[in-house]
C-alpha cells in the first residue's frame, strides 16, 4: 500500500486507471487515497473444462508461432487453407489462413487429448498433490478435513463393497 496525494481533494481516483496498471487505487473509510499492487490470478479459477480449452489455446498459439516463422511453412498454410475452402472439419469458416490453421491446431490438440482421458489425469494429479500437501508438517486445517472427507467416502464405498460380497456368499 503506498499513500498517494492529489492536487485536489476532489479527484480520487477509484480502481485501475490503466489496463496497463500493475495495481490499483482505493480510498480508506477515513478518505485517504492509497495505491495497491496486487497479483491478477483470478483468472487462475477456471473449471476443468476451462483449464483443458486453455492448454488446447496455448499448444496452438505456441505452434503457429513457430509456424509463421518459416516462409515455406506460411506458403503450405495458405495452399491448405484454399484447398479445405476456408472450413474447418466443425463447418466453420475463416476469413484468413492464420486462424483457420490456429482453430485447426486447437482441434488436433483436443483430438489427441480426449477431454475425458484428460480429466481423469487431471483428477490424478489433484488427489496427488493433496496427498503431498496433507503429508507435509505444514499442512492446513482446510487440507487435513478434505482428506478426511475423501478418506471417509473411500472407507464408505468400501464398506458397501464388502457387505454386498457376503450377502452374495
Amino acid at each position: 500500500m503506498a499513500d498517494v496525494s492529489n492536487a485536489s481533494h476532489i479527484q480520487i481516483l477509484h480502481g485501475k486507471t490503466s489496463k496497463h496498471d500493475r495495481g490499483y487505487f482505493y480510498e480508506t473509510p477515513f478518505g485517504k487515497q492509497k495505491y495497491r499492487t496486487r497479483k491478477e490470478g483470478y483468472q487462475k479459477n477456471q473449471s476443468p473444462k476451462q483449464k483443458w480449452n486453455s492448454l488446447a489455446f496455448a499448444w496452438a498459439h505456441t505452434q503457429l508461432r513457430a509456424l509463421l516463422a518459416e516462409p515455406e511453412q506460411v506458403k503450405q498454410i495458405k495452399l491448405d487453407y484454399r484447398a479445405a475452402m476456408r472450413r474447418t472439419p466443425n463447418g466453420k469458416v475463416y476469413a484468413d489462413a492464420q486462424g483457420w490453421k490456429f482453430a485447426m491446431l486447437q482441434l488436433q490438440w483436443k483430438s489427441e487429448h480426449l477431454y475425458e482421458q484428460w480429466y481423469a489425469d487431471y483428477l490424478q494429479t489433484v488427489q496427488q498433490r493433496a496427498a503431498e500437501k496433507t503429508a507435509s508438517e505444514q499442512t492446513s486445517d482446510y487440507m487435513l478435513r478434505t482428506q478426511i472427507a475423501n478418506l471417509s467416502a473411500q472407507l464408505d464405498s468400501l464398506k458397501a463393497q464388502l457387505a454386498a460380497r457376503t450377502k452374495h456368499e
